[in-house]
């Protein structure tokens, strides 16, 4: 699959459904041509729009499953 296959795809958390963007990046391992993240842009809220964009890396090994027409991830909870 490419790069560009991916990013026309939204990832949607299977949690609680919640829609988390679209693929603006990924973590490729140099060494074996692996995807090790896929990185989204994180929501904005409030004011936050006027402060640095943060980005959100997600897992290859959190992905459960890459659909037609979206990328459904399963996110762990940093406590």
């Amino acid at each position: 699959m490419k790069y560009t296959d991916l990013k026309c795809k939204e990832v949607v958390d299977c949690k609680n459904g919640r829609r988390l963007g679209y693929i603006v990046d990924l973590e490729i391992d140099p060494c074996d041509g692996r995807i090790c993240e896929i990185i989204l842009p994180s929501a904005k809220k409030g004011f936050d729009c006027f402060k640095k964009q943060k980005l959100l890396r997600i897992p290859f090994r959190d992905i459960v499953k890459i659909g037609p027409d979206m990328i459904i991830v399963k996110l762990c909870e940093k406590k």
